[in-house]
């Protein structure tokens, strides 16, 4: 019987989801107290400082666990037979968005003030030199999509940004000053060092083991409480970024320049869509597989851009305002992906 309830809360949550995403959004809005003291929340000090990450960390890292759970082994095969797909999806996590960019950099001052234009299109910039971001992982488990390749495109994505993250920005055009490209540089090999180790790739195997040992059986039977688990993890991961981002966005904020960010970033999300199904179609990819590649291609890892845009580039403090704008939005945007998905599909239970 509580079986039964919580099969159909997991089916329920699911088909809501994009609802209940503008739900923590509107609750973050208004009252983002409780979202910013989890979002603070210190762990235990006697931690070494690589095990002490930000609460936001550990829910990405419980979502790439979860996500990792739901991988058959033998499917990650298909990611290896498919090595023109792959290369070109990850060559479009870069190609796509630095395009979009450089057309908007001749497009947006007609659109807006030219030193404004300028300002927010340098956020924008470093948003699109970032990886995928790891919760596509979480919105392709929700929606059914081929794991193996959302998880590929993460962990790739992440272990060649020091290099394409800088390459992005020179075929931009940005020239930081050399302390902030040394710090850039220094933010982007740390990432992808002991830390990529200890909450990205950990996780993601933690989850495969774990699926290994208790058995692909058992973890189909509790497949219902897994996407539940997955779903409040997500929802709960955005209302606490949101109740950071949203009041600093609220305190600042010009209407004309957050309709520009708003609408650079639906333009960015809806071409790493169309970049997706183009990919997808080309190479006959099947359904489940597109539906990752759709989620990979329109998300970034927007985190990492944060914690450049903040802590390392702190003479450009307006490259706040597209990094949270792209963050939102790209969950909105995948919420809407969601539902769309689920309404073709259906309720589909394997």
């Amino acid at each position: 019987m509580f079986e039964r309830y919580l099969t159909t809360l997991s089916e329920s949550v699911r088909r809501h989801l994009p609802v209940l995403l503008v739900l923590c959004y509107g609750l973050a809005f208004l009252k983002p107290g409780a979202g910013q003291v989890i979002h603070g929340f210190p762990l235990p000090y006697s931690w070494p400082e690589i095990l002490r990450p930000s609460v936001s960390q550990l829910l990405v890292a419980v979502l790439l666990f979860l996500a990792a759970l739901g991988v058959e082994l033998r499917r990650l095969t298909l990611v290896g037979n498919r090595p023109g797909l792959l290369v070109s999806s990850l060559a479009a996590v870069w190609l796509a968005p630095v395009a979009v960019v450089l057309v908007a950099w001749w497009v947006l001052p007609f659109v807006t003030e030219a030193t404004t234009a300028s300002k927010l299109l340098l956020g924008f910039a470093l948003v699109a030199a970032m990886p995928v971001a790891n919760s596509a992982a979480a919105w392709t488990q929700q929606s059914r999509g081929e794991l193996a390749w959302a998880l590929a495109l993460v962990v790739l994505s992440i272990i060649v940004c020091p290099w394409l993250i800088p390459l992005s920005l020179r075929l931009l055009g940005l020239s930081f000053s050399a302390v902030e490209a040394s710090a850039l540089e220094q933010v982007t090999n740390s990432f992808t060092g002991l830390e990529f180790v200890v909450w990205v790739l950990l996780p993601t195997f933690l989850g495969m083991i774990v699926r290994w040992l208790v058995g692909p059986e058992r973890v189909a039977h509790q497949r219902s409480n897994v996407l539940l688990v997955s779903a409040a993890t997500l929802l709960l991961l955005n209302y606490a970024n949101a109740s950071v981002a949203l009041p600093q966005m609220r305190d600042d904020l010009r209407i004309e320049s957050l309709a520009v960010c708003v609408g650079m970033a639906l333009v960015l999300c809806a071409v790493g869509l169309a970049m997706a199904q183009l990919l997808g179609g080309y190479f006959r990819a099947d359904g489940r597989a597109i539906t990752a590649l759709d989620y990979s291609l329109t998300m970034k890892n927007t985190g990492l851009a944060i914690a450049l845009a903040s802590d390392v580039l702190v003479d450009h403090p307006v490259l706040l305002l597209p990094v949270f704008t792209m963050t939102l939005v790209q969950h909105l945007f995948a919420g809407v992906l969601h539902r769309g998905i689920v309404q073709r599909n259906g309720v589909v239970e394997e």
